[in-house]
């Protein structure tokens, strides 16, 4: 759908959380440090491909389904790095990240796909109250694990 549509800035971030997934199971396998370095380059630089590509292709930042794809941008790599640091407000960057894809798709009348992105938003709060929860218990109980 995004090539189709020409939303080259959510093909590079959809092409580097791939490439990100593979690095993360890689890891896991292997150990942090033993990655190959060509598949963390891999997932580092295809989301600033797709936006110079965009850039590229419309002759610059014009278009809205690109403000759109900028925002779920911004809210895919500011989230995954607070949620990879242990933090909380991770889960609202992916919130914003949400709004920014379902934006795209309802003015691309994607509307089942809009749909998808509300009940994703769902999991994502579960999520976040879920972690706040148990980071307050952790607090609660420190003092007296002392």
């Amino acid at each position: 759908i995004f090539v189709r549509d020409n939303d080259w800035i959510a093909f590079g971030v959809e092409g580097g959380g791939a490439a990100s997934m593979v690095l993360g199971l890689v890891i896991a396998k292997r150990g942090l440090g033993k990655e190959p370095r060509w598949l963390d380059w891999i997932a580092r630089t295809t989301a600033v491909s797709g936006l110079a590509y965009s850039i590229y292709h419309f002759g610059g930042l014009v278009a809205l389904s690109q403000f759109c794809e900028l925002v779920m941008t911004a809210g895919f790599i500011v989230g995954t790095y607070l949620l990879a640091k242990k933090r909380p407000s991770g889960y609202l960057w992916l919130l914003v990240m949400h709004v920014g894809a379902s934006s795209l798709f309802f003015v691309q009348h994607y509307y089942w796909l809009v749909g998808q992105q509300v009940l994703s938003v769902a999991f994502v709060v579960d999520a976040f109250l879920t972690q706040r929860r148990k980071a307050r218990l952790a607090a609660a109980l420190a003092p007296r694990l002392s």
